[in-house]
């Protein structure tokens, strides 16, 4: 098997595995869970290109993730992101479509849209924390691979030598 195939499907796993865990941490994120509608989350996926100069990887999701990863600072609340709320606020169709989701009064949706504007959208590091998941697991699995591997060549050594 060539090089190429070989790394083109380490990608391809790499990014089912990445899908997954990220999924994982948007849905339990603490304090607050980000899939209300869930539109969030099943819009995730991932898309592999391949160029002359190597492969680029694009994260396919909603527009708003790249809010909730790095939140927003608003005009009182600042958070370290690029994004900011200065002068128009967030949108309220999207925050009327949330409170019904979640059973709250239609009447709370302006105040949760001026506390907002005010207040900001605290970062949630989905993204970074799915990377820190990933090769957490990653060393747990390993270190497994390494004591399986060293077993079996033991109990062939061992095999081998009484034979």
């Amino acid at each position: 098997m060539s090089k190429k195939l070989i790394k083109r499907r380490a990608l391809d796993e790499f990014a089912l595995l990445f899908v997954k865990t990220l999924k994982e941490q948007l849905i339990n994120n603490k304090p607050f869970s980000k899939r209300a509608s869930g539109r969030l989350v099943e819009s995730i996926n991932i898309k592999i290109d391949e160029k002359e100069g190597g492969e680029t990887i694009t994260i396919l999701a909603e527009d708003y993730l790249k809010f909730v990863d790095r939140g927003v600072s608003g005009t009182i609340r600042k958070y370290n992101t690029p994004y900011s709320y200065k002068s128009k606020k967030p949108p309220i169709n999207v925050i009327l479509q949330w409170t019904r989701l979640k059973g709250i009064p239609q009447e709370a949706a302006y105040p949760i849209q001026n506390k907002i504007f005010r207040f900001g959208l605290k970062p949630t590091n989905v993204i970074d924390k799915t990377f820190r998941e990933i090769q957490y697991r990653s060393k747990w699995i390993n270190r497994f691979e390494e004591e399986i591997t060293s077993e079996i060549i033991d109990t062939f050594k061992k095999t081998l030598e009484s034979k």
